[in-house]
């Protein structure tokens, strides 16, 4: 779904809104799979005003029910969240106070499915051939600038997890003419089986033993609707289930963001401008990449989140190149001597 789409449907924007069940109480929007769900908010035209002061929307309460929702925004690298009821689609913008903790997961869910995609569609310069560690890397990478998650390990750990979300998103985009059909890349295969991996060991925790064995009466039919009723009853308690464990790793996460974070924050640094440092050094040039190089993750294999700069691992480096993110080189003085939380200037080696 894109904004201004051919189908005729009003398309508008939604703010300071909440998704809640017939109740009122707050539900995540995927939620909609097993309850209705309907919405509470600011309703204002798609295409926004200059003047935002004068900007008037309408406030509705409980309308829809919500039909279905959607992620956009592949080609810009920015994820848009799209509900639709019976009468029009939302872009979902900012949420109510009291909303953010479900929404926020949600977008970083939609953030990590145009990650993948960027990594894996060659129309965006990405490649489909990678591996799984790769991708893992690349992703912890582009996604470390999230402000809820403490480091690399809880990164991959939620990039994982998502799998199954982020495989069915992708498989159903339109391919562009260049673009290897995402069902068939590898890597994304091997990130869906990871996630059932994982879901089905956190299953495993907490299956109980209760079988009982039951005497066969009445017809193959009627077992058959049965065993057909139970299992679609199943799969909504394993969707609720899971929903649930999301949820509360989220919140497990957020809690577990790193603590140098809040500590870090009253530190500050004297920023180095280049324009004053440029008589010092050569005429810029720019770094030529190698098609032998290696994330740093992956040589690592960093599996934990480092809480402290002396448990980093300490390696010899040879042959090296400093650049900025256009690959041109640039000077270390550009950087701060000690760990800083107010760093903008960003540096690869």
């Amino acid at each position: 779904m894109t904004a201004g789409q051919d189908d005729g449907r009003p398309n508008r924007r939604l703010t300071d809104f909440i998704l809640h069940d017939e109740t009122g109480a707050a539900q995540p929007l995927e939620m909609l799979e097993i309850n209705d769900l309907f919405i509470t908010g600011l309703i204002l035209p798609l295409e926004g005003s200059v003047d935002k002061k004068k900007e008037e929307g309408v406030r509705c309460e409980g309308f829809g029910r919500i039909e279905s929702w959607d992620i956009s925004g592949y080609e810009d690298g920015s994820p848009v969240i799209w509900i639709s009821t019976d009468i029009a689609d939302y872009d979902c913008q900012k949420a109510a106070a009291s909303y953010k903790k479900y929404y926020d997961h949600f977008f970083e869910k939609a953030r990590a499915c145009l990650e993948v995609y960027k990594k894996l569609a060659k129309s965006s310069g990405g490649d489909p051939d990678i591996s799984l560690d790769e991708l893992l890397a690349g992703m912890a990478r582009s996604m470390s600038g999230s402000k809820y998650f403490s480091g690399t390990a809880s990164l991959k750990e939620f990039i994982i997890s998502q799998g199954e979300f982020i495989y069915k998103q992708l498989i159903g985009l339109e391919l562009k003419p260049n673009d290897k059909g995402f069902e068939d890349i590898p890597a994304l295969i091997a990130l869906r089986e990871e996630s059932k991996k994982q879901a089905n060991f956190a299953s495993a925790q907490v299956m109980p033993s209760n079988a009982t064995l039951r005497i066969g009466s009445g017809t193959a039919g009627e077992e058959k609707k049965n065993h057909m009723d139970s299992v679609d009853e199943e799969d909504e308690d394993a969707k609720l289930a899971r929903l649930l464990q999301e949820e509360e790793d989220w919140k497990s996460r957020k809690q577990r963001k790193n603590p140098r974070s809040s500590s870090s924050s009253n530190k500050f640094y004297i920023k180095i401008n280049e324009d004053e440092i440029a008589n010092d050094y050569p005429l810029p040039a720019y770094y030529k990449t190698s098609l032998q190089e290696t994330d740093e993750f992956i040589v690592f294999d960093n599996d934990y989140d480092v809480y402290d700069i002396e448990d980093l691992p300490r390696s010899m480096l040879h042959n090296w190149a400093l650049y900025n993110s256009d690959s041109r080189l640039i000077s270390l003085e550009l950087l701060p001597m000690k760990p800083c939380s107010e760093i903008d200037v960003t540096i690869f080696g």
